[in-house]
């Protein structure tokens, strides 16, 4: 096997940078259309929704089962805290901290780290990569 080529490979940089912005063009318009059409379907799949859930409140029924398939009820929740202070006080009284979901606000850790010359507090390690960012000449 041979060895490979020592010299470096040119690349032209304001090819490769006005590739790299087509592609994202093209992907941002692929992606426009698609959400559009999307929430297209999404609207008509909701309003087929409201019209099975008003079939079954009407008929005080629980589900519907057709040759296509069923269709049922289900509650569904969605908690907010109206006193977090309140909230996380109770929280550490019951030691129910399975009532959060767990993660870091990547925004306070760079924050704190700037302003603490880069260190971070206990309990708190961070993932670091380059990646490259393209912007519009």
């Amino acid at each position: 096997m041979a060895d490979a080529d020592p010299r470096p490979i040119e690349f032209d940089l304001g090819k490769i940078t006005k590739a790299h912005i087509n592609i994202r063009d093209a992907r941002a318009q692929l992606k426009k259309q698609f959400d559009e059409a999307d929430a297209e379907l999404k609207k008509s799949q909701q309003r087929l929704e409201a019209a099975m859930l008003d079939h079954l409140n009407r008929h005080g029924m629980e589900s519907v089962r057709t040759e296509a398939g069923t269709f049922y009820r289900q509650e569904e929740i969605t908690p907010s805290a109206s006193d977090w202070n309140a909230l996380y006080d109770w929280i550490k009284e019951h030691d129910a901290w399975d009532a959060l979901e767990r993660r870091i606000k990547k925004t306070f850790v760079k924050e704190y780290a700037e302003a603490h010359g880069g260190g971070l507090p206990p309990g708190i390690s961070v993932f670091r990569e380059f990646v490259v960012r393209v912007r519009r000449g």
